[in-house]
Order: C-alpha cells, then sequence, then structure tokens
C-alpha cells in the first residue's frame, strides 16, 4: 500500500450472539429459583418477628408465644357507681394506665380520709375542747391562735410521718389499703365504694364549710343557726 493513502478497511458492526433455546430455559430456572428462596427467607424473618413482638408483654399461648393482654379500663373500676357512673369530664384518666390510674385514685381515697375527719372535726370542735386549749376560738382562727397553732404544727408532723413510713402505698394491694389495723373484718368492694362515696361527699363538705367560714364568720356549728 503506498504511503499517505488511507487504507479502507471495511468495519463490521458487532452483533449479539444468539442464545440457544436450552441456554435460555436454563437461566429462567435459576433465575425462577432465585426468587423462591428469597421469598422463603423474607416469610421466615416476619414470622420471626410476629413471634417476638407476641413474645413480649402478652399471656403464654399452647404454642410458647404470648397473646396480647387487654387494656385496662378505668371505666370498670371501683367507684364507677350510680348515680353518676364512671365521671371524669377532664379524661384524667386513660385506658391502659393503670399506674397512672393507681396515683389518682390513692389521692382520691387520701383526700376524701382526710375531708371525713375536717367536716367531723369541724362541727364538734364547736363544743369540745381538749385540756389546755378551752381559749382556742373555733373555726378556721383555731389554727392561727396560740396554742391551736402549736397543736397544728404537731398534727402536720404527725400525719407527715405516717404517710412516708407506716401508711406507705404498696403496688402488690389496691390503692389506699393499709391492712385492717383494728380486725373489723370488713374490707370488701361494698365497704370500698361506700369510703369512696363518703370520701366525695364529705369533700364538698369540708370546701362548703371554709367557703361559708370565710364569707360569714361563723364556724361550722353556727352555720346551722346552732
Amino acid at each position: 500500500m503506498a504511503r499517505g493513502q488511507k487504507s479502507k478497511v471495511a468495519r463490521t458492526p458487532l452483533r449479539a450472539e444468539p442464545m440457544s433455546a436450552g441456554v435460555a430455559a436454563a437461566a429462567a430456572a435459576k433465575a425462577a429459583s432465585a426468587a423462591k428462596a428469597a421469598t422463603k427467607t423474607g416469610a421466615a424473618v416476619a414470622a420471626a418477628a410476629g413471634a417476638g413482638s407476641l413474645t413480649q408483654g402478652g399471656k403464654e399461648g399452647v404454642a410458647g408465644t404470648r397473646a396480647p393482654t387487654p387494656s385496662f379500663d378505668p371505666a370498670i373500676q371501683l367507684g364507677a357507681m350510680p348515680p353518676l357512673g364512671y365521671f371524669d369530664p377532664a379524661g384524667f384518666s386513660k385506658k391502659g394506665d393503670e399506674s397512672g390510674f393507681r396515683i389518682f385514685r390513692a389521692a382520691e381515697i387520701k383526700h376524701g380520709r382526710v375531708a371525713m375527719m375536717a367536716a367531723v372535726g369541724a362541727v364538734v370542735q364547736h363544743y369540745v375542747k381538749f385540756p389546755g386549749f378551752e381559749t382556742v376560738p373555733s373555726g378556721l382562727s383555731a389554727v392561727l391562735s396560740p396554742p391551736g397553732s402549736y397543736g397544728m404544727v404537731a398534727l402536720f408532723l404527725v400525719a407527715g410521718a405516717l404517710e412516708l413510713g407506716a401508711w406507705t402505698e404498696d403496688s402488690s394491694k389496691e390503692p389506699g389499703n393499709f391492712g385492717d389495723p383494728l380486725g373489723l373484718g370488713q374490707y370488701d368492694d361494698e365497704m370500698r365504694a361506700r369510703e369512696l362515696n363518703n370520701g366525695r361527699f364529705a369533700m364538698f363538705a369540708a370546701l362548703g364549710i371554709i367557703a361559708a367560714e370565710l364569707l360569714t364568720g361563723k364556724d361550722a356549728a353556727e352555720q346551722f343557726g346552732l
């Protein structure tokens, strides 16, 4: 070939070699087998995850797994009784929140017991004076006039010691259950319901006595015209 003369070489475009029917069938079978194996692996992982979720926080079943426990419902607990039934307009108690309900129930019982003693004591103090307290006036002014104020401080300290020491809440018992020290044998659902009702009524009674005295200056007995 002469120098300077461009060579003319025919360039043939590349073409894919045809695949035989046997090779194509083998490739398709291999792909199907891989897809089937992946499907089985995914199903096994999902089943294991489901079994693990059932095992946590439920009751044991026949196969060793646990079924979900029913949610705690405050509407069917003790205290939901006529005439109001379940009364929680502010929505403090939530379904499933048993620990929160126990806190509110313990506070309700405690305030009810204090209010029952306060309502009765507000009337009795008008007629009964302990030795050494004859000069203490009746009503709210008793806590501001010595020696009534000293008695109030002593009562506060004793109540605090009992609450922090002897009368502490036990998670294995009902809220407010401090045993039966007098051995009366009356700690049943009926007496507990009565205590709740009387405590709720006493809280309103004590609040009314205090509000009326602040408004009129009369103690609990004088408010009845006695």
